[in-house]
């Protein structure tokens, strides 16, 4: 929550907090002869749709007020909101694509295999929004931000940039499959921003692979990690996050966040 509230301010963004209340939950409750298991020694008993409702509500205004609380400060807008219907139709409702949906991942294995979780994810990535996936302990709060490249008009590159220059970062250009070295777009970007722009060609490293990335990643200490959709598969990009402890941020081929 406070990393979306630094992003916020960072980027002179406003902030909205979504709690969704998923539809299936209570679809499912309606379901004849349907259990949730209680712990602490409760044991199974059938769904209580107003009791269900009512740990909604308790969980919404309690995280209503810890974003209030955490964006006290914050100069531009913010905003909390209860959803409730199916996540994909909620996010493609609420989303642009000049926004940014941030998904803090599950901290245990348990959580991640949830069937709640792939669907926020999936109606993440079927939004229009960019979307970030925030790793449940980060590593660092300062130093570069990366751009992931295939080539040197590749929208990572001006997302990347636009974040290190507010943040008054070095800008690195990881070249996936190799740019041009004679290529002037990113030179010019670099007149143009101020910014301290530094290439790294990613060679034979699989940056699919989290392990191979967190060794071809060892001399940055990145603070954050932009890449474009379709450039790595979504699951790699959660990977990614995890093995390197640091928000990934994933932006639209052509025309999305900027």
């Amino acid at each position: 929550m406070q990393l979306a509230v630094e992003l916020a301010d960072l980027l002179h963004l406003d902030l909205l907090g979504l709690f969704l209340e998923d539809s299936n939950l209570r679809d499912l409750a309606g379901i004849p002869f349907s259990r949730e298991f209680r712990t602490l020694g409760g044991g199974w008993h059938a769904i209580d749709l107003p009791r269900l409702g009512h740990d909604f509500e308790l969980a919404a205004r309690s995280i209503e007020r810890k974003l209030m609380g955490a964006a006290k400060r914050l100069s531009t807008g913010c905003q909390f909101e209860i959803a409730r219907g199916p996540m994909a139709k909620t996010f493609a409702a609420v989303s642009r694509s000049d926004d940014i949906v941030m998904i803090v991942e599950p901290r245990s294995p348990a959580e991640r295999a949830t069937q709640q979780f792939a669907w926020l994810l999936e109606g993440a990535f079927r939004s229009a929004a960019a979307v970030m996936l925030v790793p449940p302990h980060i590593a660092r709060t300062r130093g570069p931000v990366v751009a992931i490249a295939s080539s040197s008009d590749d929208p990572s590159i001006l997302a990347a940039a636009a974040i290190a220059f507010a943040a008054k970062e070095e800008l690195v250009i990881v070249e996936n499959d190799g740019l041009d070295a004679d290529d002037p777009h990113i030179p010019q970007l670099a007149v143009e921003t101020g910014l301290v722009i530094k290439r790294m060609a990613a060679g034979n490293v699989r940056l699919a692979d989290p392990t191979a990335c967190a060794q071809a990643f060892r001399q940055i200490t990145e603070r954050l990690i932009v890449m474009t959709r379709g450039a790595l598969a979504d699951e790699a990009a959660s990977a990614i996050a995890a093995a390197r402890r640091v928000p990934v941020l994933i932006v639209e081929p052509k025309g999305g966040w900027n």
